[in-house]
């Protein structure tokens, strides 16, 4: 399944799964501390958009090294946190995540859940990615 239609499935599920929780976006020691499912980063996503309940913000999780560039503005929350590579306990990369209102992230390598995954207003043209406000 190409990583556009993951995506909006991805969306559709989260969406339908938060309409009726009423949290806050979380601190961020809070989300850190829950850790990094670096199999799939997509994982962090539904966790973050659980404490964005009225859908007010654009989410991204990345690995350091699929980052080429960014420019995240409206930032309402966002850390990092170092921990092992999927699947590998010696390598160790580090992960971060933001909550954000508009912006614009360009991806390099391979575009899988290990290295990112987002949700959001948004608009792709390969690997740049253009944030909306919500």
């Amino acid at each position: 399944m190409k990583i556009t239609h993951r995506l909006a499935a991805l969306a559709a599920v989260v969406a339908a799964g938060t309409a009726t929780l009423t949290m806050t976006l979380p601190s961020a020691a809070e989300a850190a501390a829950a850790g990094f499912p670096t199999c799939d980063l997509s994982e962090k996503v539904k966790e973050l958009q659980r404490w964005d309940t009225n859908n007010q913000y654009n989410i991204i999780v990345w690995k350091e090294s699929a980052r080429a560039s960014s420019d995240l503005r409206g930032v309402a929350a966002q850390d990092f946190a170092n921990s092992h590579e999927c699947k590998n306990t010696v390598k160790h990369s580090n992960y971060f995540w933001a909550a954000f209102r508009e912006g614009t992230f360009v991806h390099q390598g391979d575009g899988g859940y290990r290295n990112w995954a987002f949700v959001g207003n948004f608009q792709r043209d390969g690997e740049t990615v253009r944030f909306f406000p919500r």
